[in-house]
């Protein structure tokens, strides 16, 4: 059975292991016995196939490595995307990586764990202490996975599909909510983990069945979230001496926020979190429970959420997803765990910390209800509410702080840039990467101005401070300005501010808030609530409308002809009219004056040309890349009189030997 997909029927240039150049289309068609993804590269200009390769790939990449017992990392490779190794215990957590890559993506749309296609690293065979053996864990400063070989307790970690999810979605917690670990929030984190493990193993409600050695273990379970308590084991008097965990909020543990009490009790406190979950798929379904949670995780929660904040979210996510008697249903399985949420109460508030503000702050800052995102929308900025640590790089040669709690517009902190004549510039900046296939990017940010001057100079002869968002590139150089304000704007208000800047598509640059203050002026540029939403639909990234309707950008993929997969850092040249490739490429060089626009390919392969090119024209085109061979294509992209923008251009490579 055969599925031609027309609408991903694109011209572009084939070149074959001759190196010989050919205008093609490209005809992608599906089979589902056996399952396939053929492209077939069809001659231009006579009924004849090129080549035909199957493509069928998955968009998940997962590297997967040993320690060989020891405590490096990575240590050393033994498999890639799409191979397979004799090591069961380094198969079993690539195996399983896959299965919890293809949850998030099916349901959510979510592209690995940050949401824009890492690698899933995992190291098997960590470490030869108890300690390590005996341990799974995410390192988030690393962005990988460890895996210990278990001992006396556990059996290969790998092993647990539920252990392998419970451990990315940490991953995936890390780079959404970011809840601290520590006491509620940390429990939050904890609960989280178990229950997308819990609704990805969908054989039970337990964590950890397949790995735990009973006897000598107590049970042969480590969590349960229906029943935390382990049939009565928990002992809310000594939480720490035995097993089980509080079911409701009335055993709560009560413990200092030290690694010596598990850090305010994250792994003992989450199964009242965790009882309330199984209540609402006991309601629900498995389906809508993971929807709703996943909406509140990835959209609401803030890096200090506790256990009230999660149980207002997560109604409110599910009203807005099913509507009032489903968010009914969440708000009894709440209840049930002692976290009571009266219908119309208001969202919970995080309170101000001390400090006097500058003019016409409010009465103190609160957290409103977050906006949800659409489908296939992402936030790609961290920590855009300075509430946590990470995301963001202060630039400042004073003694001054840029995070700072003087004066949010949301929470209890806020980027702070001026109020000093001391240091001429100040900036932060966040790098971030923005999808190749977004076809709506928008930022997003509060600010408010404070105008002030200072001394006699100041009030007489200080000119204006300003304050500016940029986008940089990775080296600092300047690529657009987004907004520039002068001090004499300042009116002591907060104002929500939103930009399309969908031109930065497939780009990797530094968002910057910077301020530049005068002798005399030390005025105040305060930001706060920074989001960089990116919406993608799965499509080539969309070109910018030219300024001439005769013109066109170019885009495509450019793909490794072997693997499908995209190359990255590819450049393509698009030359002058009546020059050729050959000629170009004949002297070793390409100059200025023989290329008319050119584009480079970002991780996934996508590239666009940096101008748009004249319709009705037929060009030559050089595609370089490290590590494999050229293409030097002499007049073989003809863009038509009435061609629409984009025009797509695809190319594949062949390594070199």
């Amino acid at each position: 059975k055969t599925n031609v997909l027309r609408d991903r029927t694109r011209l572009m240039v084939y070149v074959d292991q001759s190196g010989h150049a050919t205008l093609t289309w490209q005809v992608t068609i599906l089979t589902t016995s056996p399952l396939g993804q053929w492209r077939f590269f069809v001659h231009a200009h006579r009924p004849l196939v090129v080549h035909a390769i199957d493509s069928l790939t998955s968009a998940k990449r997962r590297v997967t490595f040993t320690a060989n017992n020891s405590t490096e990392l990575p240590g050393r490779k033994l498999i890639d995307e799409g191979e397979r190794s004799r090591d069961e215990v380094a198969q079993a957590a690539h195996n399983n990586a896959g299965v919890v890559y293809d949850y998030f993506f099916n349901n959510f749309q979510r592209d690995s764990i940050d949401g824009r296609g890492m690698p899933i690293v995992s190291t098997v065979h960590f470490g030869s202490s108890n300690e390590d053996t005996e341990n799974a864990a995410w390192i988030g400063e690393l962005q990988q996975m460890i895996y210990g070989d278990g001992g006396r307790i556990f059996r290969p970690l790998p092993l647990g599909l539920d252990v392998v999810a419970h451990e990315l979605t940490h991953g995936i917690t890390d780079n959404t909510a970011g809840l601290i670990y520590e006491s509620q929030s940390g429990a939050l984190n904890e609960s989280y983990s178990d229950v997308f493990a819990a609704l990805i193993d969908t054989a039970n409600w337990t964590m950890g069945e397949e790995v735990v050695l009973s006897p000598p273990f107590p049970v042969p379970v480590l969590r349960s979230l229906e029943d935390p308590t382990l049939g009565g084991l928990y002992d809310p008097n000594d939480p720490l001496a035995g097993i089980g965990q509080p079911a409701t909020i009335s055993e709560y543990a009560n413990l200092p926020a030290s690694r010596r009490f598990d850090n305010g009790g994250v792994h003992i406190n989450s199964g009242i979190p965790n009882r309330a979950a199984f209540l609402v798929a006991r309601a629900l379904g498995r389906e809508k429970t993971g929807q709703i949670y996943y909406r509140t995780l990835t959209q609401y929660l803030s890096p200090r959420s506790e256990f009230i904040d999660a149980a207002n979210l997560t109604i409110q996510a599910a009203r807005e997803l099913y509507g009032d008697a489903d968010a009914a249903a969440v708000r009894d399985a709440f209840a049930q765990v002692g976290l009571v949420v009266e219908e119309g109460d208001p969202l919970p508030q995080q309170p101000p910390e001390d400090g006097q503000t500058v003019p016409g702050s409010p009465s103190g800052p609160s957290t409103p209800s977050p906006t949800p995102l659409p489908v296939g929308c992402t936030n790609v900025v961290t920590n855009g509410g300075f509430e946590s640590q990470g995301g963001w790089v202060e630039v400042t040669s004073g003694d001054f702080a840029i995070i700072d709690p003087e004066l949010p517009f949301t929470g209890r902190r806020s980027a702070w840039l001026g109020g000093q004549d001391q240091e001429a510039v100040q900036f932060i900046f966040q790098e971030v990467r923005i999808p190749p296939n977004a076809t709506s990017v928008q930022l997003r940010f509060a600010r408010l101005i404070h105008q002030e001057l200072s001394g006699v100079i100041g009030g007489l002869l200080a000119a204006d401070a300003s304050f500016g968002v940029l986008f940089l590139d990775r080296r600092g150089d300047l690529i657009s300005t987004v907004q520039e304000y002068s001090s004499r704007e300042g009116d002591d208000t907060w104002y929500e501010e939103q930009f399309d800047v969908s031109d930065m598509a497939g780009q990797t640059v530094r968002l910057v808030f910077a301020s530049e203050n005068p002798r005399g002026n030390i005025s105040s540029f305060f930001v706060d609530d920074v989001a960089l939403i990116s919406c993608t639909t799965g499509q080539a990234p969309r070109a910018p409308t030219p300024r001439q309707t005769d013109s066109v950008y170019i885009t495509g993929e450019i793909t490794d002809a072997n693997t499908g997969r995209g190359v990255a850092g590819a450049q393509v040249f698009v030359l002058r009219p009546g020059i050729t490739a050959s000629r170009a490429a004949a002297d070793g060089a390409i100059t200025q004056n023989e290329v008319l626009t050119y584009g480079v390919s970002d991780r996934s392969g996508a590239y666009q040309t940096e101008n748009p090119v004249p319709i009705g024209q037929t060009y030559s085109v050089i595609v370089l890349a490290a590590r494999y061979r050229p293409i030097v294509a002499d007049n073989e992209v003809e863009v038509p009189s009435d061609a629409t923008n984009p025009f797509v251009v695809d190319a594949t490579l062949r390594r070199s030997p």
